[in-house]
């Protein structure tokens, strides 16, 4: 089983966050709930970067730990690696 850190994307799969397609299916998709659409494209963008080594999950936590709080009241991510020993 490949893990999602050591999985490469595709060439299409990193610039789909960059495409005006891309853009209107999260606008279409994102409007449809009562969260902020902005907000969840920004993070979907950032997503990729994370799985590219562009941007680290401590950064990307970092970046929008205060937005998750307002925008959901909560922000129940792991913010610390879990042992492995545990």
């Amino acid at each position: 089983m490949t893990s999602p850190t050591s999985r490469r994307l595709t060439d299409d799969q990193v610039g789909c966050t960059d495409s005006e397609t891309w853009e209107s299916a999260a606008d279409d998709i994102l409007a449809s709930s009562e969260y902020d659409t902005e907000l969840g494209k920004h993070m979907a963008r950032d997503a990729v970067r994370v799985t590219l080594g562009e941007l680290s999950e401590a950064e990307f936590h970092e970046k929008y730990h205060e937005a998750v709080l307002e925008e959901f009241g909560v922000d129940d991510r792991p913010t610390k690696p879990e042992a492995a020993d545990e």
